[in-house]
């Protein structure tokens, strides 16, 4: 009888032991902030752009009568703010993401829309198509140089960035159920970004080089020195925000795993 009571005992601790090893674990719950941030990085990047319209006029010295030559051009200025590495803190129904510093792209200049006038006098001894070539190669030079002007004294383009990051936050939010009260976004500044250097324009007298209408560059004792302007807030910025506050939080979210209780 012993032996029996024995062998049940060990028949029924080997079906525990089994049963244990055997049986799948539950998954742990996933924290739906853990999945905002996934979900995120997963957009990758998002893109910005300014479009502008360089003008300006430029006497070139050359033998003879310098002829005066009114060159014009479009150019679209590109920036982009990476997610790899954002992190998001949460304080109650606060969220404050953090993101990397907005970084500006290779600016385009579409030279087929490139725009001149020359006059000059029988007494300009330079070919004419020469002189207008000299100027489109500064164009790129000029693009670089607005690029990182508006990145750093445009401050509606940072806000146009925290408007989308906002905003596909608060979508996420809104498709996992999580209350959110506010969502403030912290984008990094480059402290290492500064202004490149003007190329040199052979400006005419008492003109400037202009962008949108805005004198950005003049001649002064033969070089070319900038000319401080503010970029004027681009209208997405302060639409978005409207939509935002207006906005019902929804949108479709990937969760891997059962989302913890907000609390």
């Amino acid at each position: 009888m012993r032996y029996l009571v024995i062998a049940l005992l060990a028949l029924g601790l080997g079906g525990w032991i089994a049963r244990s090893y055997y049986k799948p674990h539950e998954q742990e719950p996933v924290d739906p902030i853990t999945v905002i941030v996934m979900q995120m990085k997963t957009h990758a990047i998002i893109e910005h752009e300014r479009q502008v319209a360089v003008w300006y006029r430029a006497c070139p010295e050359v033998a003879g009568v310098n002829p005066e030559i009114f060159v014009a051009w479009p150019a679209k200025l590109s920036y982009e703010l990476e997610l790899a590495d954002m992190t998001i803190e949460r304080t109650g129904g606060a969220l404050k993401v953090h993101a990397r510093a907005i970084h500006p792209d290779e600016p385009a200049v579409p030279t087929d829309f490139l725009d001149y006038l020359s006059t000059s006098s029988l007494f300009t001894f330079a070919n004419e198509q020469e002189l207008v070539n000299h100027e489109i190669l500064k164009s790129s030079a000029l693009a670089r140089y607005l690029t990182t002007y508006y990145l750093l004294r445009d401050e509606s383009l940072h806000g146009d960035f925290a408007s989308e990051v906002q905003g596909l936050v608060t979508r996420l939010a809104g498709a996992l159920g999580v209350p959110v009260t506010q969502v403030e976004v912290d984008i990094a500044r480059d402290a290492a970004l500064k202004l490149p250097k003007l190329p040199k324009l052979e400006l005419c007298a008492n003109s400037a080089a202009s962008a949108n209408g805005l004198p950005f560059a003049r001649l002064e004792d033969g070089y070319t020195v900038p000319i401080a302007f503010k970029p004027p807030p681009s209208k997405r910025s302060g639409a978005s925000a409207a939509a935002a506050a207006a906005g019902k939080p929804e949108g479709i979210a990937s969760v891997y795993g059962p989302a913890k209780a907000a609390k």
